[in-house]
C-alpha cells in the first residue's frame, strides 16, 4: 500500500505515543524514564503533524512539578510548556534557573569539535531563555563566539567548521538580535557546500553520507539567512527514506534505529517543506 499524508502521519503518532509515560512525561525509548527532551521532542512532533494529545494537563503537572538540574533541563522544559500554551508557568521555569538569574553561563575552553558544539548550544539555549524574560545576552559571549569563525564562512574548532555549530551560532545571533555581527555572504558559502543535490545535508563539504539532523540544521540556518533549499524534493525523499517501520525514523536511509530526536528532525523537515504537496509522488 503507498503511503499517504494521513497513513504517515498515524504511523508517526503511534510512535510518539508509544513513548509517552503515565507520569505525564515522554520517553526516548519504551524502557527509558521520561526526561524534559524528549518530552519537547514529542510535543513538537504532534505539532508538527497537528496530532491529538489527551494528556496535556498531566504533562504540564509533570513539567512542573519536575526539577530541572542545568540549563538544557531548563530550556526544554520552557519549550515543552510553551507547546502546551502554559506560557505564564514556562516564564515562572525560566526563572528557576541560577543561570538566568544571575544572567550569565560559562564558556568552557573546549577543543574537541562535538564539545563546541556543545558549548555553542549551551549559549543558544542561554539566549532563549533570556528572550523569555525580554533580556538579550551578554555581547561578550557573542564575541567569544566569533573566535570560532573560520575562512570557510563556517564555525567551528580551527579549520573544521560543521553545520552543527554554524546553526547554534546563528541561532544565537538571532535569538539576540545580533545578527549584524555575522557574515552573512561567508557563512551563507560554506552552507550552501554542504547541500546535497541527491538530498540531505552533511556537516563538512568533504563528506558524502548526509545526517537527518544536519540537513535539519542547514535547513533552519537558511531560514535563519532569509535563504531556502535548492532541492525540496530531494530532501523530503531523503527524509521518507528514513522512516522506519514502526513509525520513526533514523538518522540516514541506510540501517538505523528509530529514535524520538530523528523523528522531531524528521517532522519539522517534512512539514517545513511542504510535504502534502510532495507525497503522492514520493515512491
Amino acid at each position: 500500500m503507498s503511503l499517504t499524508l494521513t497513513s504517515l502521519k498515524q504511523k508517526v503518532g503511534d510512535f510518539v505515543i508509544q513513548r509517552y509515560d503515565e507520569s505525564g512525561g515522554f520517553r526516548s525509548s519504551p524502557v527509558d524514564y521520561p526526561n524534559f527532551a524528549s518530552t519537547y521532542h514529542a510535543l513538537w512532533i504532534l505539532k508538527n503533524f497537528d496530532l491529538d494529545f489527551a494528556a496535556r494537563d498531566k504533562c504540564i503537572r509533570w513539567l512542573v512539578n519536575t526539577e530541572t538540574n542545568d540549563l538544557f533541563q531548563t530550556y526544554y522544559a520552557v519549550g515543552s510548556l510553551e507547546l502546551l500554551g502554559s506560557y505564564d508557568l514556562a516564564k515562572i521555569k525560566v526563572l528557576e534557573s541560577s543561570n538566568i538569574r544571575e544572567g550569565k553561563v560559562r564558556f568552557l575552553p573546549v577543543k574537541k569539535v562535538y564539545q563546541i558544539e556543545q558549548e555553542f548550544k549551551k549559549i543558544y539555549a542561554f539566549g532563549e531563555l533570556l528572550s523569555r524574560i525580554s533580556k538579550n545576552m551578554d555581547e561578550t559571549l557573542l564575541y567569544e563566539l566569533s573566535k570560532y569563525r573560520n575562512d570557510d564562512g563556517g564555525y567551528g574548532k580551527v579549520n573544521h567548521s560543521t553545520i552543527t555549530s554554524t546553526f547554534y551560532v546563528l541561532g544565537a545571533h538571532k535569538v539576540s538580535h545580533r545578527m549584524n555581527l555575522i557574515d552573512k555572504k561567508g557563512v551563507l558559502s560554506f552552507i550552501r557546500s554542504l547541500e546535497r543535490p541527491e538530498g540531505g545535508f552533511v556537516t563538512r563539504p568533504e563528506n558524502i553520507l548526509p545526517y537527518m539532523e544536519y540537513t535539519y540544521y542547514g535547513i533552519e540556518a537558511l531560514e535563519t539567512l532569509g535563504e531556502s533549499v535548492n532541492f525540496p524534493e530531494e530532501h523530503l525523499r531523503f527524509v521518507l527514506n528514513c522512516l522506519n517501520k514502526d513509525g520513526g525514523f533514523r538518522r540516514t536511509p541506510i540501517l538505523g534505529i528509530s529514535g524520538i530526536e530523528n523523528v522531531f528532525y524528521a517532522t519539522s523537515i517534512l512539514t517545513k517543506l511542504d510535504i502534502g504537496r510532495f507525497l503522492p509522488y514520493a515512491f
